[in-house]
């Protein structure tokens, strides 16, 4: 009992489903005067008795408040599980609470059944004792189904009694669907034995069996009678109308509800059986009244056109959801759209923005609600414990059933709607597994979003943090010294990039230069960068020229080079005294070098396989004098490789000219230059390569 109301528990699927829909329209109202509540809880798919694994959709059953029910309904037939069902009849007996099943068969509980095969007995009675039908065939279900086996010895039982001898010529098989039962129909046009009647064993088949002998030019009911079974509303709407037996949701809500209130009196209820009614129609030759087809038919167009102003709508609220950065902005996403009579709950830990709920958590025992149309401030506001919904006195007192909807994103449960409706309207409860899907959607997606921006962000400050470690790695003293002056700048095309420089003291008379490019881009090529440049940096101040040092280095690195990549380099140890540099070059840009003459030129010829390639290279030495004084100029080919809006590399010839205007100029202006000429010439164009340059000076061996 929830404020002094007797709370009755339906579980079940699809409850847009016409039939459903008036089963439980009628089952409310007639417990109305008892003084009850239904509480719906339900699924928007069947799951078609599929056990292997949980659907997260059946969620909405594990928050059902047994210890508050008089009694629990569970419509076996539309669940269609019989692990599920066999769970919450476990969960209902832990609190001695009853169990109404309908349409299905379990130990320990009141079972409420359709006598199918008295209903289906009618339908082939009146075909053959009515309409003295002598040559009929039977379209069945499929082959080894228990429904259809049983239908076929009813078929064969009653042409029996009625001295018709039976063969298996008289049954076909339809599967229960549309083509199949089309075949079976063509079949028996083409065999030019058309027989007098054709019994389906469902209203799908019936209806395409019908279609099938009018496109062929053959009458019904003139010429061949045809009827089918199950009542679904289609039958009154096609041509001509079905005769069929309908499973009567008036009957069957009144038996679950003499089951109920037997309860309630403190009685035990026995099982019972509804009898599907059988409507004889056209298609048998029978009178046909219409009652409320237009009416039938004005629901369906209304229920059509809403649907297609809702899909635009809903895809904007799931957009909206989606694309929030707050719980806040989110549940206002939902009041913009004027969301009524529903309540959203989610699990307080959807809202851990440091965690990734959808693969690391499960399911917790706090909820909050998101959205209540009911109030004004309602997110992230906490459910008391055992609460389902916060003022669930205001929902009972309606008088209508309470709906429940779980809300599942990626196959995992995160919380659930409660749609609480005055009255009855169709339209309102077929909307529900459109309204759950845009908020699971939706709020699936925010979750996941924040964790993802989370992720960015801690990604951002961890890589600046690694930006600046790298940039620190890089010598940045250039102080002036008697003989020499030096500049460089590296700047990554992301975050951290893969080029590198280096200067340093061999000794006291020797100035090693490095000018280094990883190949790759990012994270990978910034650790591969600080790698090598620590196995060149230790190998360099031992003993060895450029061509002996890379030759080593280039040893060590393919030794454990798993993840593939190779690092271009220019290695120069530049003699103080002579002006003399030696250096050797693997794989990486020509220096460019300006001997005194006040014009810059490429030093080419001398090139190699980079370093990683291959683990047997060996290097050759060069030397370069600029013993008169002159500048260096080394780079990578992020500087010649920049682009333009039009797509134009900077290139060498360009590179050149603007050093050529350097003439005479310190290092540091060089370098300084050269940035903004790039900068110049690219504009807004985006980087795709880090770009990275050192100038040395050598003022000359005289100095």
């Amino acid at each position: 009992m929830i404020n002094g109301k007797k709370v009755i528990a339906v579980c079940t699927s699809r409850i847009s489903d016409n039939q459903l829909h008036n089963f439980l329209e009628q089952l409310n109202e007639y417990l109305r005067p008892l003084d009850c509540c239904v509480m719906i809880f339900a699924l928007n798919t069947d799951l078609y008795w599929i056990e292997e694994r949980k659907s997260p959709e059946s969620y909405v059953f594990d928050i059902i408040p047994y210890d508050r029910i008089e009694c629990l309904v569970l419509m076996d037939e539309k669940i269609k599980s019989d692990k599920v069902s066999r769970r919450l009849i476990e969960r209902a007996s832990e609190y001695s609470c009853p169990v109404i099943v309908i349409d299905g068969k379990y130990e320990g509980t009141v079972s409420i059944s359709f006598d199918y095969e008295k209903g289906f007995e009618q339908v082939v009675r009146h075909v053959i004792e009515v309409h003295h039908v002598r040559k009929p065939h039977f379209i069945a279900g499929a082959r080894n189904n228990k429904f259809s086996d049983a239908r076929i010895e009813i078929f064969r039982n009653v042409i029996t009694e009625n001295g018709i001898a039976f063969d298996d010529s008289m049954v076909s098989y339809g599967e229960f669907w549309s083509l199949p039962a089309r075949e079976a129909a063509q079949k028996l046009i083409d065999s030019g034995n058309i027989p007098e009647a054709v019994i389906c064993a469902n209203d799908v088949m019936a209806i395409n069996v019908c279609d099938v002998f009018i496109q062929a030019g053959i009458k019904v009911p003139e010429q061949v009678i045809v009827t089918g079974f199950d009542g679904i509303e289609e039958a009154l709407m096609c041509s001509p109308q079905l005769s069929t037996a309908g499973c009567d949701s008036t009957d069957l809500a009144e038996a679950a509800a003499q089951c109920i209130a037997a309860i309630l009196d403190g009685q035990t209820p026995h099982d019972s059986f509804v009898i599907p009614r059988i409507a004889p129609n056209a298609s048998c030759g029978c009178e046909y009244v219409p009652t409320d087809y237009s009416i039938k038919v004005k629901g369906i167009n209304n229920k059509f056109y809403r649907y297609q102003d809702d899909i635009r709508m809903l895809y904007d609220v799931s957009t909206s959801i989606q694309m929030s950065e707050s719980p806040e902005q989110a549940s206002a996403s939902l009041k913009h759209y004027l969301m009524h009579d529903m309540c959203c709950i989610m699990d307080t830990k959807c809202f851990n923005t440091g965690r990734n709920f959808f693969n690391t958590e499960e399911m917790g025992e706090k909820h909050c609600v998101l959205y209540d149309a009911y109030h004004e401030d309602t997110p992230c506001i906490k459910l008391a414990p055992g609460e389902l919904v916060p003022d669930i006195e205001r929902r009972l007192n309606t008088g209508y059933p309470i709906i429940f909807n779980a809300l599942d994103f990626m196959s995992k449960p995160f919380g659930y709607i409660c749609y609480s409706y005055s009255g009855y309207d169709i339209n309102e409860y077929s909307r529900t597994s459109s309204i759950t899907n845009t908020v699971s959607m939706g709020f699936g997606g925010f979750v996941t979003l924040n964790y993802q921006r989370f992720l960015r962000e801690k990604i951002t400050k961890e890589l600046k943090v690694a930006a600046e470690m790298q940039k620190n790695m890089m010598p940045s003293d250039f102080e002036f010294h008697d003989r020499f002056e030096m500049n460089a700048s590296m700047i990554p095309a992301k975050n951290v990039g893969g080029d590198f420089y280096d200067f340093f003291n061999i000794d006291r008379d020797h100035l090693a230069l490095v000018m280094a490019d990883v190949s790759g881009k990012g994270v990978p090529a910034a650790l591969f960068m600080a790698v090598s440049k620590n196995i060149l940096h230790d190998r360099a101040l031992l003993s060895g020229t450029p061509a002996e040092i890379l030759r080593d280095v280039n040893r060590q690195i393919c030794e454990d080079n798993k993840m593939g990549l190779f690092i271009t380099v220019w290695l120069g140890i530049l003699d103080l005294n002579s002006g003399i540099i030696t250096y050797a070059n693997a794989g990486h840009e020509y220096p460019a070098i300006n001997d005194g003459s006040g014009k810059f030129s490429l030093v080419t010829g001398d090139n190699m396989p980079p370093v990683g390639t291959m683990d047997d290279l060996t290097y050759e030495d060069h030397t370069i004098d600029i013993s008169g004084g002159g500048y260096l100029f080394i780079y990578t080919d992020g500087v010649t490789d920049v682009k333009n809006a039009e797509g134009e590399h900077f290139g060498i010839d360009r590179m050149l000219k603007l050093l050529d205007g350097t003439d005479g100029k310190s290092p540091k202006d060089i370098i300084i230059g050269m940035n903004r000429g790039i900068d110049s010439f690219a504009q807004d164009t985006e980087r795709f390569d880090d770009t990275t340059m050192m100038c040395l000076w050598y003022k000359g061996a005289g100095n």
